[in-house]
């Protein structure tokens, strides 16, 4: 009898005729006083049972929502023919989720969550995906079973692959309190670093901190040591990667284990961080079974990679790594586990001097990681993108690049990595003339044990050349000297790496030791296998032939420019001209000499060197004829900003994070970044600490001016 009168009501109010109906099924809940009207009354079971279809939601079924009510499947089926025939259930579950809120908004904060808890559990038993369990398990707050940990951190995979990083970053917090043994925390912590990782890698979080406690202790699983290694050596925790490398080494049974992850560990610290290899040398003493194991193995990215790493382990890669490098480009996506290995293949393509493959790569890794809203794997590729623009010979592209590779993340947080954009940035405004903010850049603060990386190699190539274009060539050559020694001792010295003997020679000829840097360059040349097998060789030939006289000197430049015209550095084959066509010049042949030098002054100018083609003109004309370096910020130069650069460059200046700037000016991470990388061109800055300065001088002009 009161279900019959709530129902005459209920037609009464909203469904007097059949049109009327339709119009009141809800998008939205306006209809209070209707469910309130369906679920009061003298029968305490209808809220229950409406609460519970309202919990289990999507997954709402009768027999469900029976056993989370812990009533009768008739008594079920009643309401929700009360609710069908008011419209607001279909197919046993509501048909909005804001109808399913309204109805839970009464039921105390407590006694819902405790019911979502329930719900986890009854779908969990039901075989309902983990994605749905987890759904329940984080609206209940709280979990305290294995089991939960386990939906929980699978649930977090999923959304990982479907880039729903703060979901997953919920999901495996709430599984790091729900797991009971210290080796599955110690595991989720792992997995939480990553997620922060990927977008912004900073040592001062709680989970990093988890983690770091974790592997001094010895309670990280042998599965989760390799990913905890390449953690601690980004920022530079030496004892802490020291801890777990021990414990690789020692196997997760007290045997040494090959894995693809491993091997790839291997080959990667070989290659980044060799100073391991005599600390930990059992580790990397038999790793002869690379490109061994079943198929699956041979197929991993990380074996792959790992054979990759070691084919370049040589003073003569061999002419198929190119091709392999690209199978692991193409064959494999970008992701958490894959962006070491991705990196691996695109250093091979710029050190075998595939660039305009390198560049393509980059810029589509670099596409992905901004649609991917992953701040730092778009610093990792934006870097790597200027490193092979840079080996271009386009200077103005490998400046922005490097730029946005230090702005996109921290630079404090770029651990060890930061050495290699601030070398290639060094380095392309040196060869710009920009020495002054080519010195800023050096003064950077970088970590110490960045200096026990691979990346301190260019990063100290980079400052002897900044000191060598600056007129210190002594100080130079004690750059390029440190170069050697580092690359010597740790069984890195390939003349394809690092051609720091040129560097020295080079030094050498400003000093004015001919027979130094003579000897230099063609102790080079013998490594390389003679000019002709690498793009560094055409420069050991224009060293040779500085050492010798103006006839002797035509050959060899001939030769060097040859070799540059079949490489793809622009400014190298501009430089190799310009000094051909001032060799035929010193011998009185100005008919060959001109059209040499026109050629080697189009090149430097379409590179973005002011500096060599004002050397190529002789000074003859005045400096504002070349391409000038960018100058230091002046309260003027604010003006050159658009309304919505001098917004963004305010907020930037204010310590506000990209991401924190997109939700307040709402525009995309992805904008703010382009907008910040004009700012700092166009005001002559590098870093977000110098912006507060600039804009504050420019409000003092103007408040002088008033």
């Amino acid at each position: 009898m009161q279900r019959s009168v709530a129902r005459d009501r209920v037609r009464t109010s909203i469904v007097a005729t059949p049109r009327e109906q339709h119009a009141a099924r809800p998008r939205r809940v306006d209809g209070d006083e209707t469910i309130t009207a369906l679920l009061q009354g003298d029968d305490p079971e209808r809220l229950r049972a409406a609460s519970a279809v309202a919990v289990l939601g999507g997954a709402a079924t009768v027999r469900l929502s029976a056993a989370l009510a812990e009533l009768a499947p008739d008594r079920i089926r009643s309401v929700v023919a009360d609710f069908t025939e008011a419209g607001w259930v279909e197919q046993e579950r509501f048909a909005h989720p804001a109808i399913a809120a309204r109805v839970l908004r009464d039921i105390p904060d407590e006694e819902r969550r405790e019911l979502h808890g329930r719900a986890a559990e009854l779908l969990h038993r039901s075989g309902f995906p983990c994605t749905v369990v987890a759904g329940q398990l984080l609206a209940a707050g709280d979990a305290r079973s294995t089991w939960a940990a386990q939906v929980l951190v699978a649930s977090a995979d999923q959304a990982l692959s479907d880039d729903e990083i703060d979901s997953a970053a919920k999901q495996l917090e709430l599984a790091y309190r729900a797991s009971r043994r210290a080796g599955n925390r110690a595991a989720i912590a792992g997995r939480l670093v990553s997620v922060e990782w990927r977008l912004n890698p900073s040592t001062r979080t709680r989970n990093f901190g988890r983690l770091k406690a974790a592997l001094y202790t010895g309670r990280v699983p042998y599965a989760e040591l390799p990913a905890a290694v390449l953690h601690m050596l980004w920022h530079g925790y030496q004892q802490h990667a020291d801890h777990a490398l021990s414990r690789l080494a020692r196997g997760p049974a007290g045997t040494l284990t090959f894995s693809p992850r491993v091997d790839f560990l291997c080959a990667w610290l070989r290659y980044t961080h060799p100073t391991h290899l005599e600390r930990h040398h059992r580790l990397f003493a038999d790793r002869v079974r690379i490109g061994a194991g079943s198929t699956a193995d041979r197929e991993s990215p990380h074996r792959q990679a790992a054979d990759l790493l070691t084919g370049l382990h040589v003073q003569h890669p061999p002419a198929d790594l190119a091709a392999a490098a690209q199978r692991i480009l193409a064959c494999h996506r970008l992701g958490p586990a894959t962006v070491e290995t991705l990196v691996a293949a695109v250093d091979c393509l710029i050190h075998t001097d595939r660039l305009d493959t390198a560049d393509a790569w980059c810029a589509s890794l670099l596409a992905e990681a901004e649609a991917r809203h992953a701040p730092t794997w778009c610093s990792i590729f934006a870097a790597l993108r200027a490193d092979a623009l840079l080996h271009r010979g386009n200077l103005t592209a490998a400046v922005e690049f490097a730029t946005l590779a230090l702005n996109l993340v921290p630079s404090e947080h770029l651990g060890v990595w930061a050495g290699r954009p601030i070398a290639v940035l060094v380095r392309a405004l040196t060869a710009q003339g920009n020495h002054l903010e080519a010195a800023a850049q050096l003064r950077r603060p970088v970590p110490r044990a960045m200096l026990e990386s691979r990346f301190a190699l260019s990063y100290l190539r980079a400052s002897g050349q900044h000191c060598l274009a600056a007129g210190r060539p002594a100080e130079a050559l004690r750059h390029f000297r440190q170069c050697g020694t580092l690359m010597r001792q740790w069984g890195l010295d390939f003349a394809w790496l690092i051609p720091w003997r040129n560097d020295m020679a080079t030094a050498y000829l400003d000093l004015g030791e001919r027979r130094r840097a003579q000897a230099l360059a063609t102790v080079h040349l013998e490594l390389i296998g003679g000019p002709e097998r690498h793009p560094s060789g055409g420069v050991s030939l224009r060293v040779l032939a500085a050492t010798g006289d103006a006839h002797r000197r035509v050959p060899l430049l001939r030769r060097a420019v040859a070799v540059a015209r079949t490489g793809a550095d622009g400014l190298e084959l501009a430089t190799a001209l310009g000094e051909l066509g001032r060799a035929h010049r010193s011998i009185g042949d100005a008919d060959k000499a001109r059209p040499l030098l026109r050629e080697a002054v189009r090149l430097a100018e379409s590179c973005g060197s002011g500096v060599l083609v004002r050397r190529l003109r002789g000074d003859r004309h005045p400096p504002s004829a070349a391409p000038q370096p960018p100058v230091r910020a002046t309260p003027g130069r604010v003006d050159a900003l658009s309304p919505a650069e001098r917004r963004v460059a305010e907020l930037a200046a204010l310590g506000k994070r990209n991401r924190e700037i997109a939700d307040l000016l709402e525009i995309t991470t992805s904008t703010v970044e382009q907008h910040l990388t004009r700012v700092y061109r166009k005001l002559g800055v590098a870093r977000r600490g110098e912006l507060r300065f600039v804009l504050a001088v420019r409000e003092t002009a103007e408040s002088a001016a008033g």
